[in-house]
């Protein structure tokens, strides 16, 4: 079946015309409709981040537009070829749309596979490992759910979740809610300059797992107190030990921290791994 693609473009210098393909939407009169954005790593993004979160409202909007057409829809919330000339040529600011090209194929979604990699997607910097800070990691890791995956702060992503088992109090640092439940995350770093601390800090959160898979316990997400059975999805993202410096006590504490979370049952993930999965899924939906 012959399909039209348009592509969504970056353009943070209308005057200058440089721009950075971010998107593509493929679809036909009557027929199915697809389309998929990448907005990580953005080279030249103007005044905004670099994973232009400042657009990830309209790309949702977009995409829940486009995702929730059906060929027997007909109303203003039809998508076609004319729905999507006339937002290029009112879309004269920094995002908008090539002019439409045709391709065959047996669906959208069987073409957007086809171009999306010739066209839209991007090489993705290694974060460097030794450099990355446990606060640096909690903030790349809210601002993947809330800007990239569309988790709501307060309602399905809280941050900073107290938990109390017993006489015991401790935090996670984040906390999101999924149809099976809620699922807590802690973020470490064993490239810390005081290993005394980490060490410390690593043990007495270990502990706090421990009791809560024994006996569960209390969970605070904002203003809500929810009680938590004990058997919940629990992640440690991680860093390995990269700096030279005391290697022999970083990686005892290392490997020590890596047998406690096997033990009760924590997946344990590299940061970079757990970026760029979570970052994928974002990607594609």
């Amino acid at each position: 079946m012959l399909y039209n693609y348009w592509v969504v473009r970056y353009v943070p210098n209308i005057a200058r015309g440089e721009f950075t393909n971010i998107g593509l939407v493929v679809g036909a009169n009557g027929a199915d409709w697809a389309t998929r954005f990448e907005t990580r790593n953005v080279p030249n993004p103007g005044m905004l981040r670099s994973d232009l979160r400042e657009l990830s409202s309209w790309v949702k909007w977009f995409r829940a537009r486009v995702s929730a057409y059906s060929g027997t829809t007909f109303e203003e919330s039809s998508v076609s070829r004319a729905w999507l000339e006339h937002l290029r040529a009112r879309q004269a600011n920094s995002v908008q749309f090539s002019k439409p090209l045709p391709i065959e194929a047996e669906s959208a979604e069987q073409a957007l596979a086809l171009l999306f990699p010739h066209l839209i997607e991007r090489e993705h910097p290694r974060r460097t490992r030794a450099g990355v800070t446990r606060k640096g990691m909690r903030t790349a890791i809210r601002d993947l759910y809330q800007y990239e995956l569309d988790y709501l702060p307060g309602r399905t992503l809280f941050l900073q979740p107290r938990m109390t088992v017993g006489r015991q109090r401790g935090t996670f640092d984040l906390a999101r809610t999924e149809p099976s439940g809620p699922i807590l995350t802690n973020a470490w770093t064993f490239n810390a300059a005081t290993l005394d601390n980490l060490e410390r800090d690593i043990q007495s959160w270990n502990y706090l797992v421990s009791r809560f898979r024994s006996d569960g316990g209390d969970a605070t997400l904002d203003a809500t107190q929810k009680h938590l059975a004990g058997h919940e999805p629990i992640e440690a993202v991680y860093v390995k030990p990269t700096v030279v410096t005391h290697s022999s006590w970083r990686t005892d504490i290392f490997e020590a921290a890596l047998e406690a979370w096997r033990l009760a049952d924590v997946q344990a993930v590299q940061y970079n791994d757990y970026i760029d999965t979570h970052a994928s899924i974002g990607v594609h939906s």
